[in-house]
């Protein structure tokens, strides 16, 4: 009985760790990061298009 109780808990626990983070990874961090890197990759084109210009 404990060790079918043991399993069980620690199933939950680690299905729901890994569901709250792929959400957090892709909800939350993938989306910021794709932003910062748009953000940073236009800076870039502008500052090269003055230099070139």
């Amino acid at each position: 009985m404990l060790r079918r109780g043991l399993i069980a808990d620690l199933s939950i626990g680690l299905g729901l760790g890994f569901i709250g983070g792929n959400a957090f990874w892709y909800g939350y961090h993938m989306p910021r990061t794709n932003a910062r890197d748009n953000y940073y990759r236009k800076l870039e084109e502008e500052r090269a298009a003055k230099q070139g210009a």
